[in-house]
């Protein structure tokens, strides 16, 4: 008789409702998640709120559930939602390079695949900053997932500009070559991302 693989023992495990299943998958999820509402929100209590209420409705739910790619979709898309049900609710626009959000973010009208591409370049470059020296970590989290200035990175780090063009510089090749290698489709994007010198919205 075949036995299942760990993928599929783990599903399994967490439509039996086994507490050791729920916090693997939300070990494995939370951190970009948290992300991704905090780059809609700008409000860390309220993102980790909606997070919460999130992993909170995946459990109530999930005999629903097949797979991990299942459960990454539904997590991903109600926490949007909520993100901008948030935004509703207070009149409220994120603030980004060029002011206010522009309107097509907040629309509920965006490909669903759309949302589960982005959430996944930003899982890999929260993965992948991790494993950077941590100053180089330090500078490109903060450049391109927090948004921060040159300024305001030399302020927190004690450092000076220049330390914080080398490390962004040898951070950028470290993390491209990351991505050629492992995550050949997110490729494109980030490239696209660091050639304009953005942040992850």
């Amino acid at each position: 008789m075949a036995t299942m693989d760990d993928n599929q023992r783990l599903m399994q495990d967490f439509r039996d409702g086994r507490g050791h299943a729920f916090d693997r998958l939300m070990k494995q999820f939370v951190k970009p998640l948290t992300w991704h509402v905090y780059r809609l929100c700008r409000n860390k209590e309220v993102a980790e709120d909606i997070v919460a209420e999130t992993f909170a409705k995946l459990w109530k739910t999930r005999e629903n559930f097949g797979t991990e790619a299942n459960v990454k979709s539904f997590l991903y898309i109600a926490a949007r939602n909520a993100s901008l049900d948030y935004l509703g609710s207070v009149q409220r626009r994120v603030a980004v390079r060029q002011g206010e959000l522009d309107e097509d973010l907040v629309s509920r009208d965006i490909d669903p695949l759309t949302h589960i591409i982005h959430a996944e370049l930003i899982q890999a470059l929260v993965e992948e900053t991790a494993r950077l020296p941590e100053r180089q970590g330090d500078v490109f989290r903060m450049t391109y997932l927090e948004g921060l200035t040159t300024e305001e990175i030399c302020h927190l780090l004690g450092i000076t500009p220049n330390a914080v063009f080398l490390a962004k510089k040898k951070a950028t090749a470290a993390i491209r070559k990351a991505f050629a290698g492992r995550y050949l489709h997110l490729y494109l994007a980030l490239v696209s991302l660091l050639s304009r010198g953005g942040q992850v919205n």
